[in-house]
């Protein structure tokens, strides 16, 4: 998690130290009001914004629901005794993956994806471009995939805002949520940082796109995504299909390669499932890049991969969801199964 003042830079030496303190504050009411220990929690501050390791275990639709609310209601009472004409706006950017202690801070994807989403254009423009709301969030494609679509805590979906971010050799896609503003008003106030509304839909909005670094990156994540879940058979093939016309001589490699992380992936879970998922994306992306350096064509294919990829993924995980609600049994009852929800009475 990383979250940034907006205009800390124009602020003079004592509202600095003010505002530092005050962010710190806010911070740490969010978190004891939505049950987070912030004792527990891997802080490293760097001024106008801190970035934080949660411990493994933390509940990740907590963060992203009660977590987020509370925020907004803490700066909201922080900003009510701030001048009028300096209020405490803040950027907020959430991944999970791989973070490791280094000598001067943290090391792995996850702290890296975490400083690209927070500086990223389409999340920069929503807060300068509107003066009606003090918080913007971005979260990763993972945890949107992950944890938002299953609308656990109150996290609905349609709040948020697909974008694409860009910056050196990164490139993934990230989802804005702004609270009490709805997607429409998100679009145009991103509309700065090329918003995208999805993968599948053939409109390719985003000229930076286009190297094969990103367009790998894309479909790294995509393919990955779709292993350990109903997809993967047909994501495979399409990979085969892929890899036999661009580069034959690698097609039994590479997909033995992809067999092995899906067998992988279905064995695990939780933190373990996210740490190894991050590290196949990786692989992924290099044996993808080679392929969409190979040609305009190849690149081509890479790119309807990883949209063909993200669809398939997607419509797996609404497909396979179930749900059984007032159940009524004599003796015990069995349920078992992927994203599999029981409701007795209104109780989960």
């Amino acid at each position: 998690m990383a979250a940034d003042v907006e205009r800390y830079s124009r602020l003079d030496i004592p509202q600095q130290e003010r505002t530092q303190a005050e962010l710190v504050g806010v911070l740490d009411r969010a978190a004891a009001l939505s049950g987070l220990d912030r004792l527990s929690w891997m802080r490293q501050p760097q001024g106008d914004q801190e970035f934080a390791v949660l411990p493994i275990g933390t509940p990740e639709q907590v963060v992203l629901g009660e977590f987020v609310r509370n925020l907004t209601v803490a700066i909201g009472e922080c900003n009510a005794h701030r001048p009028r004409k300096q209020p405490m706006r803040l950027r907020l950017a959430l991944d999970l993956g791989v973070a490791r202690t280094a000598a001067l801070g943290h090391s792995g994807p996850a702290p890296i994806a975490v400083a690209r989403y927070l500086n990223a254009p389409p999340l920069r423009s929503v807060l300068t471009r509107t003066r009606t709301t003090s918080l913007a969030v971005i979260v990763s494609d993972r945890l949107y995939q992950d944890v938002v679509q299953h609308r656990s805590h109150g996290l609905d979906p349609d709040q948020y805002v697909k974008v694409h971010v860009r910056h050196d050799e990164f490139a993934g896609y990230g989802w804005i949520q702004v609270p009490e503003h709805s997607t429409a008003e998100i679009r145009g106030l991103a509309l700065n940082g090329r918003p995208v509304t999805g993968m599948a839909d053939g409109k390719r909005e985003d000229p930076s796109m286009n190297t094969p670094e990103a367009i790998a990156a894309l479909a790294g994540s995509a393919v990955v995504g779709a292993m350990a879940t109903d997809a993967w058979s047909f994501v495979r093939n399409r990979c085969a299909a892929l890899l036999d016309r661009h580069a034959p001589e690698e097609s039994r490699a590479v997909l033995d390669l992809f067999n092995g992380f899906d067998r992988c992936l279905s064995t695990v879970e939780g933190e373990q499932h996210n740490s190894l998922a991050a590290m196949f994306t990786d692989q992924a992306t290099t044996t993808l890049a080679r392929i969409a350096a190979l040609s305009d064509e190849a690149a081509d294919e890479v790119r309807t991969l990883a949209e063909t990829a993200d669809s398939a993924r997607t419509e797996s995980a609404a497909q396979n969801t179930i749900s059984v609600r007032d159940v009524r049994a004599k003796g015990d009852f069995i349920l078992g199964g992927r994203d599999t929800k029981v409701y007795k009475g209104g109780q989960r």
